[in-house]
């Protein structure tokens, strides 16, 4: 496994990272956290959280091992297998999107029943999903289009596509500033398509076009089955390991105001050492993996060092944010509309969550070695138990604990998984 794809790919994850925070910043400095800013954070993560499972997760651990395979047996194949899961994505998506913008205030009232009670934050969030949530559609088919990237060699581009939203989101905050909600929803959809034109650019260049042969989808049809097959278990998985953060955005949503955003701001402080470690390597390791299946010594070499790599930075970066974690929150976004009694929250939530920060990338880690070898049947069984414990947690732990409660089920489960 080169360490200087590893190190492309970091490169481009901390500029998304560095933008990523400054967009938080101006997040928590303009709209601070309340009811209207849980709305908008409900409006954001929920085609995010779509995201993860289908794009992140189920999308590139089964398309890249079947894309390499095939590619190996015929090449004319390999590109019309692109195509076609690139066009069924696209109808899928399409649907779901149609489905939330159809039922939206249904949606809200499943996924974020708190905001029932509160007419000005049900309004807000009835506004933004139905803007926010066709996101899904050009992000996921993005993931499909970076993960072939991946595949020939390619890290810089799909590493460097969320700079892109962030820059765009950014322009928004400082131009709107506390009437920023809709043209950040906005922002989304304009980044969307930037990031899939580019993406179409670049596999130009590689030579691997729009050619699509009606002819093949015989030949091609069997291989089809067999990705969804494979992806519906992957869905299942990384779905429930997603419906975690469902349950704790549901219960959020009941235990008060800016609850949402508290979780939010706290997560993205501990997804900087995640990116830059866990899915930097994964990134890499998952392809080589694929590629030298039939190795197993390589294969045992690249998960060893893998392994001992992301414990090197984990370990650190988990006692850093632990006796660190009240002074970052405070630096980061404690200043204008975010307040001291918001620092104190998220602080809480924090140093909770630094505990579970080992756990959380090596199970990341380890789930690439179940999808190389195209068994993603058994992460799904690691996560219905975690799925279970984490929403009994949530119940018992809301009422007495509050937002806090959600952090420490939430890592409790984690190193469950």
């Amino acid at each position: 496994m080169k360490i200087s794809n590893f190190s492309k790919i970091t490169s481009n994850i901390l500029g998304s990272r560095l933008t990523g925070f400054i967009r938080d910043v101006l997040l928590a400095n303009f709209l601070g956290a309340n009811v209207l800013s849980d709305a908008f954070l409900f409006a954001y993560r929920l085609p995010n959280l779509f995201r993860r499972i289908f794009a992140e997760g189920a999308v590139n651990s089964v398309f890249i091992p079947m894309y390499v395979n095939l590619e190996k047996e015929n090449k004319n194949l390999s590109n019309d297998f692109i195509w076609f899961v690139f066009i069924i994505f696209f109808i899928f998506t399409g649907l779901l999107t149609i489905l939330v913008f159809v039922f939206n205030a249904q949606v809200i009232s499943i996924l974020a029943p708190g905001f029932v009670d509160n007419d000005s934050q049900f309004n807000l969030a009835s506004i933004l999903l139905p803007i926010t949530f066709p996101f899904l559609i050009f992000v996921t088919l993005s993931a499909i289009l970076s993960s072939v990237l991946n595949t020939k060699g390619s890290f810089f581009l799909p590493s460097f596509l969320s700079v892109i939203l962030n820059i765009f989101m950014i322009v928004s905050l400082l131009i709107f500033k506390s009437d920023s909600y809709i043209p950040l929803a906005w922002s989304m959809i304009i980044a969307g398509l930037i990031q899939l034109f580019l993406l179409f650019i670049n596999l130009s260049f590689l030579k691997i076009t729009w050619k699509l042969s009606l002819n093949s989808f015989s030949k091609i049809l069997p291989k089809l089955v067999i990705f969804f097959k494979r992806f519906f278990y992957s869905v299942v998985g990384s779905g429930i390991v997603q419906l975690n953060i469902f349950i704790s955005m549901i219960f959020a949503s009941l235990v008060g105001q800016g609850s949402i955003s508290h979780i939010y701001y706290a997560d993205r402080i501990i997804d900087l050492p995640f990116a830059l470690i866990a899915v930097a390597m994964s990134i890499t390791l998952l392809p080589y993996l694929s590629k030298n299946i039939l190795d197993e010594n390589k294969n045992a070499e690249a998960f060893n060092q893998t392994i001992i790599f992301c414990y090197i930075f984990a370990l650190p970066s988990s006692f850093a944010i632990f006796f660190l974690g009240s002074d970052i929150v405070q630096v980061l976004f404690g200043r204008g509309e975010f307040l001291d009694s918001d620092v104190i929250i998220t602080s809480k939530i924090l140093i909770i969550y630094s505990l579970s920060l080992p756990a959380y990338m090596i199970a990341r880690i380890c789930s690439q070695v179940f999808f190389s070898y195209e068994r993603v049947d058994l992460p799904v069984k690691a996560s219905v138990p975690t799925f279970i414990s984490n929403f009994l947690m949530c119940l018992i732990f809301y009422k007495s604990l509050g937002v806090v409660g959600l952090a420490i089920a939430g890592a409790i489960s984690i190193w469950l998984n």
